[in-house]
């Protein structure tokens, strides 16, 4: 049995995968079994990679990013992210659960804590080749958290922060798991804001997303390509602004022909950010959501002929490090 994600693309989001499986269902043994867990994966384009798998196990995965794919009788789905996901399926509302980062919840992060003091800054993992993030931050008196760094490494920072203003979804996740005030903002076309909902109504949040004027440096971004390629699309949004393009391009994330400009505007902006008091889901909430996580996990399991598995318990950091080490 194998937990199929985005691997490869060193998100910490997609590569808490290789920890909380192993730890939960390790230990059952099946061929051409496929376990779908934390991201975004219920998609088409993903899901081709399934073609061969004799029965495909859903816990706590979302939709989006494309059509969602078409479901056999090989399906079972234990739990999805959200009741949007749950809808674009064609599931039961009681299959909408949380998102599956959501079982580290039963860890302990306390330890980690000691006196919060920096305020840190999560870009999505597409937005890293926009722009320098790091020199960004300093000028705004924040600190730069790539979602690239090693788990245990991403979670020590981000349970030390006193704010996390994050552009990646499972940035917000993690702090929310950590019991870190957060604030969602979008930079750029890739945001999606459609899995942040279906994840955060699952947990009552009212999502209040500061949008940033999202750009991209040439020096930094398709830096051999021509000067006309970068202008061709300020020229593709305009036209599908008019209904003479296509839909998409209204999505573009565009060049900035001034980038010390643009750098110093989006510092001021993450800098007013990190003023705000931040967001967190109710503590009875989350407890509810992460039981009956375990709870589908458990279902999982009985489907697999196997017993109940025991929580992930002690200290967060500790596990995480174990397991990188392993």
């Amino acid at each position: 049995m194998k937990a199929v994600f985005a691997a490869g693309s060193a998100n910490v989001g997609d590569e808490l995968n290789e920890w909380i499986w192993p730890a939960l269902i390790g230990d059952i043994h099946q061929d051409n079994v496929a376990v779908l867990g934390i991201g975004t994966l219920l998609n088409k384009p993903f899901c081709r990679r399934l073609d061969d798998a004799r029965r495909i196990l859903v816990l706590g995965t979302g939709a989006g990013y494309g059509t969602v794919p078409t479901i056999d009788n090989r399906w079972s789905f234990h739990a999805v992210r959200g009741l949007r996901t749950a809808s674009a399926l064609g599931l039961d509302p009681d299959r909408a659960v949380a998102d599956a980062a959501y079982l580290l919840a039963s860890l302990d992060w306390n330890p980690v804590h000691g006196q919060r003091s920096d305020v840190v800054v999560v870009p999505h993992h597409r937005s890293l080749r926009y722009v320098n993030w790091e020199r960004i931050c300093e000028r705004a008196g924040v600190r730069f958290l790539s979602p690239l760094l090693p788990a245990a490494e991403f979670m020590r920072a981000i349970a030390r922060a006193r704010l996390v203003l994050t552009e990646a979804m499972h940035g917000a996740i993690l702090a929310d798991i950590a019991r870190v005030p957060w604030q969602g903002f979008g930079f750029g076309g890739q945001f999606n804001e459609e899995k942040w909902l279906d994840w955060a109504e699952m947990f009552g949040l009212d999502l209040q997303i500061r949008y940033l004027p999202g750009y991209y440096d040439p020096a930094l971004f398709s830096e051999s390509r021509p000067w006309r390629y970068h202008a061709a699309k300020l020229v593709k949004v305009r036209m599908s602004r008019i209904g003479l393009g296509r839909e998409k391009w209204q999505r573009l994330t565009l060049p900035s022909f001034r980038p010390d400009k643009s750098a110093d505007r989006l510092a001021c902006q993450l800098r007013a950010l990190s003023g705000l008091p931040g967001m967190l889901s109710d503590d009875h909430v989350m407890r509810e959501r992460v039981d009956q996580l375990y709870e589908r996990v458990d279902e999982l399991r009985a489907e697999l002929k196997a017993t109940p598995a025991r929580r992930l318990e002690g200290d967060g950091i500790s596990f995480l490090n174990t397991l990188e080490g392993a």
